[in-house]
């Protein structure tokens, strides 16, 4: 009977230390960051999301933001690591200030304060015109989440607009 129970104790020990080195993967709207780009936009179609272009452009509401959502591979093709979403913004500062907030409380309210973020003007000249400041890059606005399996960065953009990137610690390749 001893020979029984410790049999099945390291049996069990096996299976808990295999599950404990499973991948986690980062999440977008339910859906995980992993498998390949086909795997992962047909996912996303059955969430409610639209295929626009091509086979990894999607359009589709982002935390209740009308968005355009495009799925990106490793460079091999073989795994997906990132999801981008540009948010729809009109191009006047109150627009952008306003989605980039929202969208900040909203990422906030789910993974917690940000690990870093920038959100100035380079000088009192440059926040006269915020819009101009954007597009000549006099400013930065940036939020960096930490969230499991991956991480969540939200910026403007220099176009006037709201990007978020949704990336997968596991399946990411280095920038650096």
């Amino acid at each position: 009977m001893k020979k029984v129970l410790l049999i099945l104790a390291i049996a069990l020990f096996g299976l808990v230390a295999a599950s404990a080195q499973e991948k986690k993967h980062l999440e977008f709207e339910g859906v995980s960051i992993d498998g390949t780009v086909q795997e992962v936009v047909e996912k996303l179609i059955k969430k409610g999301y639209k295929l626009e272009k091509g086979s990894a452009i999607l359009r589709g509401k982002v935390m209740g933001k009308k968005a355009k959502v495009t799925v990106a591979s490793t460079p091999d093709g073989n795994m997906v690591y990132l999801v981008l979403v540009d948010f729809d913004v009109k191009k006047t500062w109150e627009n952008v200030r306003t989605c980039y907030e929202s969208m900040k409380m909203q990422l906030r309210a789910r993974y917690g304060d940000p690990v870093l973020y920038k959100e100035e003007f380079d000088s009192p000249l440059a926040e006269a015109d915020p819009i101009k400041a954007l597009q000549y890059g006099n400013c930065t606005f940036i939020c960096h989440y930490q969230a499991p399996g991956g991480e969540i960065i939200l910026t403007m953009t220099k176009e006037a607009g709201v990007q978020s990137y949704f990336v997968d610690t596991s399946n990411s390749v280095s920038l650096y």
